[in-house]
């Protein structure tokens, strides 16, 4: 017998046979519009992660801008001028 407690493997076969016959029960009773609704939630999903995930995804140093006292965007702090309204700093 190995040092390893049975407990754990016990309570995860538990969980497995209360928790499958209901997950196989939920997706034969979706349907095919359930199934599309549920692959295309999925590929959303993943998308929203790559795009979180992908190099340069919000990595701009924010901390150095401030507001434009004409327009009031978002400009860098050392910029001369507005790029958006054109005001002189």
């Amino acid at each position: 017998m190995s040092s390893r407690s049975l407990g754990p493997t016990l309570i995860a076969i538990g969980v497995g046979i209360i928790v499958v016959p209901f997950l196989v029960m939920f997706f034969l009773a979706i349907g095919p519009l359930g199934w599309v609704l549920l692959g295309g939630a999925v590929i959303v999903l993943g998308i929203v992660v790559s795009l979180r995930e992908s190099p340069g995804y919000d990595d701009i140093d924010r901390s150095n801008r401030i507001n434009c006292d004409d327009c009031g965007a978002r400009i860098d702090a050392d910029a001369d001028t507005c790029e958006y309204c054109g005001t002189a700093r």
